[in-house]
């Protein structure tokens, strides 16, 4: 059984409500609530009800721009009682924000150690009839195998993972269906991290160059974007990211908090970026 589980997430204008550009404790918590989750998907198939928090303290404030990991981590198994260590990462920030001088557009600054920025302990519960037993681990195991319609020789050298739930929030048609746009954001969102980590600098995205759509998400799923560079032309990087259900809500779930982590995670979408960097 996995006994860590990450998500991921780059933070925007809309999660910010101070002027200072600072994200908000609580919008935080939208994300360790979702990782944690995980954790109990993983451990009895179902969402589980959380009882509180203890010992929560936030060593670094999150902005705009920062990119960050939520981490999950069992630490406890009881007769309905299951606890995890919640830690929340910044891998990334601005480096405007960072201090540096005479920055050029999509600058970064990516730490070589991530930087704790959260930590602290959660309790959840899981009643018994409830408890499904131990789920698969949800492993993308061949995630750059042949495609024929995205034709490419080998696995790219450098990669990221950027994990994400959808939520209603992301859901733009009828019987919960996650709109392809949403889909695509998010796929940038992880080609972004990778210039980041890559060249300390987002770049500017001057092309898509395709996308093909093999199955549609839903509210309620858990999503793996793997995004890898596939070649480098002078200052233009072709990206290309491709996205997987991890755990997905059953059709038919045996409860309502029932939900299922698939052994064998279906490929749900794939798109081709080009990125430009502005020459220093």
């Amino acid at each position: 059984m996995r006994k860590v589980s990450y998500l991921s997430y780059n933070m925007t204008t809309a999660d910010a409500n101070d002027p200072d550009g600072i994200v908000p404790v609580g919008r935080q918590f939208d994300f360790i609530g979702d990782v944690e989750t995980e954790e109990m998907i993983l451990v009895d198939g179902d969402e589980s009800l959380c009882l509180g928090y203890e010992d929560v303290k936030v060593h670094h404030d999150v902005y705009i721009g920062d990119m960050m990991e939520y981490k999950a981590t069992l630490t406890h198994i009881g007769n309905t009682s299951r606890d995890c260590r919640i830690e929340v990462f910044k891998l990334a920030t601005p480096a405007q924000r960072a201090g540096k001088e005479n920055c050029r557009p999509g600058d970064m600054v990516w730490f070589d150690e991530p930087l704790l920025c959260t930590e602290g302990n959660v309790r959840l519960v899981v009643k018994k009839h409830l408890q499904r037993g131990e789920q698969p681990d949800g492993a993308v195991r061949e995630p750059w195998r042949h495609l024929d319609d995205f034709p490419a020789e080998g696995k790219p050298k450098d990669t990221i993972t950027y994990r994400y739930r959808m939520s209603d929030r992301d859901v733009f048609y009828g019987g919960g269906v996650v709109n392809g746009a949403r889909s695509i954001t998010l796929m940038e969102d992880a080609a972004k991290r990778m210039m980041a980590k890559a060249f300390e600098n987002t770049g500017r995205c001057v092309e898509v160059e395709k996308v093909r759509l093999y199955a549609p998400c839903f509210a309620g799923d858990y999503m793996e974007y793997i995004a890898g560079i596939r070649k480098i032309e002078g200052n233009k990087v072709f990206i290309e990211v491709r996205s997987y259900k991890i755990i997905e809500v059953p059709e038919n779930p045996p409860y309502p908090s029932s939900i299922d982590v698939l052994e064998d995670p279906p490929l749900s979408t794939v798109v081709r970026f080009v990125y430009e960097i502005e020459e220093k």
